[in-house]
Formats: structure tokens, C-alpha cells, sequence
């Protein structure tokens, strides 16, 4: 056995023995996908296991998360932050190496994966952030992205999604490894996946290497090498493996995907492959030949920051800006022009409008902003308009055309999001995010900042009907933990809350704006919200006495004009207050003090106002029967109309609020 095929085999053994050690897990993978992580990390990235944050490192993939011991197994012999303790502690509560990756660019892990399909959206979203980057710091910037995908991804429509923009925008420095099985947890792939995957990805107009025995260290290579080589497309190869190699009894099949082999088993692969060491036990020699992409990786650096000194000699100002975005900092004045404007009344205007306005305004400030939609720039307002579409020949574009493709979209934007170069938003009706929602909540798990932008929030948008009309969207994504949720009011809040957005640095945010005009709030009340009250995520924006309110009414977005309205028609025989609440988990951030002052205990009467189903207002209302909400589908009309009978008029409202304050 030379020292290569020993290298793979001691990935192979440490997987099976950090899976057969949880007793759970998933081997197969990693014993059939060993050779291309061997040869991806020794012998093609450029990578350095001392800083994995370096800037011009190759990115890796592993968008088969469930193989993660593999990953983990490869990080360690390479020299990164993993013991073997860290890989005896797989899967146990508080380590590093939990079931599926998750994104820690210390660690050398750059996304979450484990949901098929997502890993591969990521990589499209870095190449795209590798190629806008490239284009403009030629000098400083030139790496590729390489990927493990297995058939499951390859099954998942986000996958199919990705790859067809990333065929249509020439992502070259985008390589996948395809790890092609032919069995995934319930059998065959005949079962249900007989497509012919090469001719699929030629459609895509991507380069395919088909045939590659995944076990041959040097067709590996060389059809990385050939792909290397192909900067107009991006590439898939084809590499033909066994899952479960080696184990005499379950290779080849799906008793070997999601199980542990087992001692039994273990030996007999232990046997089979030729494997005369312990559990955990790496033989000396091949740590010594891992070891030498430790050097590897620090002359590589150190070459990279020689000439990085040279450029910045050269063009220091050039220089700095690139590490500024690089670091994702901004200039200090940034915010500015968002800050002036929100001092301004306004006309009626539509809070999509208002958050197309707040991009070109910190467009003018962000030279690292980008963005688009899932082909509703128009509707939704995302057009940035000092900026030409992102192309094959116009790289240096920021307007980004997703096409259809809401939940590609997602997976794409926290690539670029996990790469770290650039602010991303995209857009869609909020009705949509429905399709996007496993891309949400990854960000949030990952403690990305992408901005998630949704329009035509309620049953506002009229006369495309209950298809389009939002009802339990909003409540669903403020379920998601770590996910800041806003629905402005007007332009103001608008611009708070998109300043509030680009501020955060591990959280991502959600924008939720109407299709229909709203009034700007301080002409129709004494508001004059600036941003520090607004961080709070709810203020008061009406009351009707100086004592403390008999009623609170907390609305939302384009509720709360007429909620202010309804309030104006109660004397002050029944003191009343009007709570804008734009951002639930910024309020529920304050301390114990400010949240009893804007809503007292001893207040008799509190009562949300919102088009969107009721539930998870009671923490705020106290009461089911305090809740004004729509608890069925939308219909079609004009929004007005639709608006007054669904009870959201001034005066459905003032109506229904003394009918609770009655009972």
C-alpha cells in the first residue's frame, strides 16, 4: 500500500470509527468519497490549515452533509482546529463536529450544510462573489470553488435551480466533484433518479468529465486539472464510486448509507482493505505526508501577502478598500444619506417603493451592495440603479437576475453572504417565501446576513387573490430563531429598518413591505421616530392622555395608519395608546424596564392590529379575544375593498375595539 492509498484509507476508518463510536452516522459516503477529498485537500487546493480565513483561499464544499464525518476526518489529518477528540466527541452535544457541517470559517468549515442541495446553491452564490471580486482586484484575488455533491443533491430542485444560472453567468472557477453512487437511504437510484445527469449539465451549458473512477487518484486529478482550465463554464465531474468501499457486506448498498457498520463489519473492512491499525489510530508515516500541506499552505500565504505589499505599494487606496470589503466594514458615514432622509415627511408612498429608494441611497455608500430578485425587479423594487445586470461579460455588475427561481435564489445569497465580500439582498412576493424557507432559516442557523426582502405583504396587494395573498408567511418567519423580522410603517421605518439590516453582522434580516401606498406616520400623528428609537423594534406613536393607557393598540406596517386613525376616535375618557411594533425581536431585546414603561401591567385592554393570522400575538395581548387578525385565505378585489371586509378599515377597527373593550 503506498503512502496515497494509505492516506485515503486512514480517512476511511477514522469516519467509520467516529460513526460506529456515536453509533450513528453516516459511512458510506466517506468510504467511497475518501480518494477525492484526499486528492482536493493534498494535492489541488490552495489552502492554508494555519489561517483557514485566508483571503485567497480555494473554498470546499461538502455539500453531501451527511458525510461530514469525512470532513471532519480531512480537516483533521490536514492540519485544522480537529482533534481526535474533537472526532471522538461526533454528533455529542457541545462539539465541533455535530452531524452535519456547520459553517465556521475558523474551522475551515465555510457553509451549513446537510439539507441537500443547499451546500450546491452556496457554491454558485461563491463563485459569483470569487468573479465580481476578480474582476475588479485581479491582483489579490483568483481561487476556486471546489464541491462534493452527491445524487441527492443533484435530485433537489434548488440544485437544478442554481446550476442552470450558474451555466447561464460562465461560473468557471466553479468545480463539483459529483460522488455518483447510485444509492441513496431508500435503495437504488433506479427507483426514482434515471436521468442521464451529464446530458442534464451540458443543457446547462456546464463542462462534464463523465466516467472518472472515483478511486484513481490521478483521473481524479487530472479531471480537475482539465476543468481548471475551462474559465467560460462551470464543471461537473462525474466520478463513478461504491458507497460503503471496502466493507465486504455493505458496500455497494443502502444498509451502508445511515448506520454504523459495527465492530463486526468494522474488522472485516479492517481485514479487506489491509488496515492493521486501531480504532482512531493514524500511522505516523501518513501524518507526516499531511503534514505537508501545513508548509504548503504557509508559503502559499506568504507568497499571496508578498504581493499583496507590492499592490498596496502601488495602490494604496485601491488596497484599502479592498480589505475593507473583504473585512465587510463600512465607511463610517455610510449611513448618511438614510439618516437625512428619514427627517423628511413624505407623500402616500408603498414601502416596497420606499425600500427601492433606501437601496439607491446606500447604493451610493456601499460600493460592496448587491442584490436582485426572483425575476420581480419591477415589483419588487430592487433594481440598483447606477449599476449595469451581472453577466459573463459585464462581471463588475451588481444587479443580479435570478430568474424564477426563489428557492435557488435563497441558496445562492448565503453563498455570497458566507463568502464574505459583499451585502446581498433578494426579493420576492412574501407569499414566496414559502419556497425559500429552508434558505431562511439556513441563514439564520448559520448566522449569515442576508437580507431577505418580501413585498406585497398582506391582502393589501388586491386583485391577484388568495394564491398571492400572505396570511400565515409573516408569522412563520418570526418563528425562526435568530431572524430579525420588519414590517415598516412608511418610509421612515423603511429606512431604519434597512440601516438596521446592513448593521447587523451574524444575523440575517427580513423586510416585509406593502404593495399599496401608506401614509408617512408623522403626518397623522406627533411621531417623529429617529433611529435609536426605532432599534428598540416598538415605540409609541399616539396617545391621547399623559396617564398611563386604559388601551394599548400594537399594529404593524400598513395596519397601523388606520389603527392610529381608529384610536383618534376615542376621547380621552378611555386614554389610549397606538404602539408602532415594526420589529417583534428587537423588543423583545429591551431590558424589563423599557418594555413595562411602553406597555404597563396595570393597562386593562391591549390589542394587535395586523393583517396576518393572530397567532403569537398573545404574548403581547394577553388574550385571544384581543387580537385582530385574518384566519382564513384572502380573496379577489381591490385592496381597499378587501382591506374593509377582511376588518382593517378605521372604521372596522374602531368597531371591533369597542366591542373588546365592552366585553
Amino acid at each position: 500500500m503506498n503512502i496515497e492509498e494509505k492516506c485515503i484509507n486512514a480517512l476511511r476508518f477514522l469516519s467509520i470509527d467516529q460513526v460506529n463510536k456515536a453509533s450513528s452516522g453516516h459511512p458510506g459516503a466517506p468510504m467511497g468519497a475518501a480518494a477525492i477529498a484526499y486528492v482536493l485537500f493534498n494535492n489541488i487546493m490552495n489552502h492554508n490549515p494555519n489561517n483557514p480565513n485566508f483571503i485567497n483561499r480555494d473554498r470546499f464544499i461538502l455539500s453531501i452533509g451527511h458525510a461530514s464525518a469525512l470532513l471532519y476526518s480531512v480537516l483533521h489529518l490536514s492540519g485544522y482546529k480537529f482533534s481526535v477528540e474533537d472526532l471522538k466527541n461526533f454528533r455529542q452535544l457541545g462539539s465541533i463536529t455535530p452531524g452535519h457541517p456547520e459553517r465556521d470559517i475558523d474551522l475551515g468549515i465555510e457553509v451549513t450544510t446537510g439539507p441537500l442541495g443547499q451546500g450546491f446553491a452556496n457554491g454558485v452564490g461563491m463563485a459569483i462573489s470569487e468573479k465580481m471580486m476578480s474582476q475588479k482586484y485581479s491582483d489579490l484575488i483568483n481561487h476556486y470553488i471546489y464541491g462534493i455533491v452527491g445524487d441527492g443533491d443533484l435530485q433537489e430542485g434548488i440544485s437544478s435551480e442554481s446550476a442552470s444560472l450558474a451555466g447561464t453567468l460562465g461560473l468557471g472557477k466553479l468545480i463539483y466533484i459529483y460522488d455518483s453512487n447510485g444509492i441513496s437511504i431508500d435503495g437504488s437510484n433506479d427507483l426514482a433518479f434515471t436521468e442521464n445527469v451529464a446530458e442534464r449539465f451540458k443543457s446547462y451549458n456546464w463542462h462534464v468529465i463523465e466516467n472518472i473512477n472515483g478511486n484513481d487518484i490521478n483521473s481524479i486529478q487530472n479531471a480537475i486539472e482539465i476543468s481548471k482550465n475551462e474559465l467560460s463554464k462551470p464543471s461537473l465531474i462525474i466520478a463513478d464510486t461504491t458507497i460503503g468501499f471496502g466493507s465486504p457486506n455493505k458496500a455497494g448498498s443502502e444498509s451502508a448509507h445511515g448506520e454504523p457498520l459495527g465492530e463486526e463489519e468494522t474488522n472485516l473492512t479492517r481485514d479487506n482493505l489491509g488496515w492493521d491499525y486501531k480504532e482512531f489510530e493514524v500511522p505516523e508515516d501518513v501524518v507526516k505526508h499531511m503534514n505537508q500541506i501545513i508548509t504548503k499552505g504557509n508559503n502559499l500565504e506568504k507568497k499571496w501577502k508578498k504581493d499583496a505589499e507590492n499592490f498596496k505599494a502601488e495602490n494604496p487606496d485601491q488596497y484599502n478598500n479592498f480589505l475593507q470589503i473583504m473585512k465587510n466594514e463600512f465607511p463610517e458615514d455610510w449611513d448618511e444619506q438614510l439618516l437625512e432622509n428619514i427627517k423628511n415627511s413624505n407623500e402616500p408612498e408603498a414601502t416596497r417603493a420606499s425600500s427601492g429608494f433606501a437601496i439607491n441611497l446606500i447604493s451610493n455608500s456601499l460600493d460592496n451592495l448587491i442584490g436582485g430578485s426572483a425575476d420581480l425587479t419591477g415589483s419588487t423594487n430592487t433594481l440598483i440603479k447606477n449599476s449595469e445586470n451581472f453577466s459573463k461579460s459585464t462581471p463588475n455588475g451588481k444587479n443580479i437576475k435570478f430568474g424564477v427561481r426563489e428557492h435557488g435564489m435563497g441558496g445562492v445569497m448565503n453563498g455570497i453572504s458566507a463568502y464574505g465580500s459583499h451585502r446581498v439582498f433578494g426579493g420576492t412576493f412574501l407569499v414566496f417565501s414559502d419556497y425559500m424557507r429552508a434558505s431562511i432559516r439556513l441563514s439564520a442557523l448559520s448566522k449569515l446576513n442576508s437580507i431577505w426582502i418580501f413585498t406585497h405583504d398582506s391582502i393589501g396587494l388586491g386583485e391577484d387573490g388568495p394564491t398571492h395573498q400572505p396570511i400565515s408567511q409573516l408569522m412563520s418567519l418570526r418563528s425562526i430563531p435568530n431572524l430579525n423580522v420588519f414590517r415598516p410603517a412608511d418610509r421612515r421605518e423603511t429606512l431604519l429598518a434597512w440601516r438596521h439590516a446592513l448593521n447587523e453582522v451574524d444575523k440575517p434580516s427580513a423586510l416585509i413591505f406593502s404593495r399599496q401606498s401608506l401614509p408617512d406616520i408623522s403626518t397623522i400623528s406627533d411621531s417623529k421616530i429617529d433611529s435609536a428609537t426605532f432599534s428598540k423594534g416598538a415605540f409609541s406613536v399616539y396617545d391621547n392622555s399623559d396617564d398611563d393607557p386604559e388601551i394599548i393598540l400594537i399594529s404593524t406596517g400598513s395596519e397601523l395608519a388606520n389603527t392610529i386613525e381608529a384610536a383618534k376616535n376615542f376621547d380621552k375618557n378611555n386614554s389610549i395608546r397606538v404602539i408602532s411594533m415594526p420589529c417583534w425581536e428587537l423588543f423583545d431585546q429591551q431590558d424589563n424596564k423599557y418594555q413595562k414603561n411602553l406597555i404597563p401591567e396595570n393597562t386593562k385592554h391591549i390589542i394587535s392590529v395586523e393583517a396576518g393570522v393572530g397567532l403569537g400575538w398573545q404574548k403581547y395581548t394577553r388574550s385571544n379575544d384581543s387580537i385582530i387578525s385574518i384566519e382564513t385565505f384572502g380573496a379577489s378585489a381591490p385592496g381597499n375593498k378587501l382591506i374593509d371586509h377582511f376588518g382593517f378599515s378605521t372604521d372596522k377597527i374602531t368597531d371591533r375595539v369597542k366591542k373588546i373593550i365592552s366585553e
